[in-house]
């Protein structure tokens, strides 16, 4: 919040570039630096909605502030603790426990880039599956139970954060 206090009282320069699927306007702010390029490479967002151009810059941004732990980036204490692979086409996600230990994901979130967010509870796991669609969990298989796609053709990122919020594990494809 600081960071965007210091704003205040300040002239910006707005572009707005287009808007989106859901008719809000897309925009590119300026203090006269590029303020959207630099909230990311803070921590204090995330790349989403880039253009195309623009994708190279945001995706390093991004990178450098979770190897950092930056703001929003903090690692949690689970960090190296899980892999990923995603499976768009399928609209699947297979998540791996890779430490020794069992780890109990209650309150854990798993998301995509956009706003979809999936809550685990009472979970532990040595590999599991989960799905965007709708079904029935079991031992190997759990299910978000929606109606729509998740994970995009073109590009997206995985995003697994502990129950405080801070980040176990990302993973992006097509960046």
């Amino acid at each position: 919040m600081i960071f965007v206090k210091s704003f205040e009282n300040r002239t910006l320069e707005i572009q707005i570039t287009g808007q989106d699927k859901y008719q809000r306007y897309l925009a590119r702010l300026y203090v006269p630096y590029y303020l959207n390029l630099e909230l990311v490479k803070q921590g204090l967002a995330s790349k989403f909605l880039v253009d195309e151009s623009e994708l190279n810059d945001f995706s390093k941004a991004e990178e450098e502030a979770i190897a950092n732990g930056k703001g929003i980036w903090k690692k949690s204490l689970y960090s190296g603790c899980f892999s990923s692979k995603i499976v768009y086409s399928e609209e699947k996600v297979k998540l791996s426990n890779k430490c020794s230990e069992s780890i109990n994901l209650d309150g854990w979130q798993l998301k995509d880039e956009s706003r979809k967010i999936y809550t685990f509870t009472n979970l532990s796991f040595s590999s599991i599956t989960l799905h965007s669609s709708i079904g029935k969990d079991n031992s190997t298989d759990i299910f978000w139970n929606l109606k729509e796609s998740v994970w995009n053709n073109d590009r997206d990122t995985l995003y697994l954060f502990d129950n405080v919020g801070s980040l176990a594990h990302h993973q992006s494809y097509r960046y």
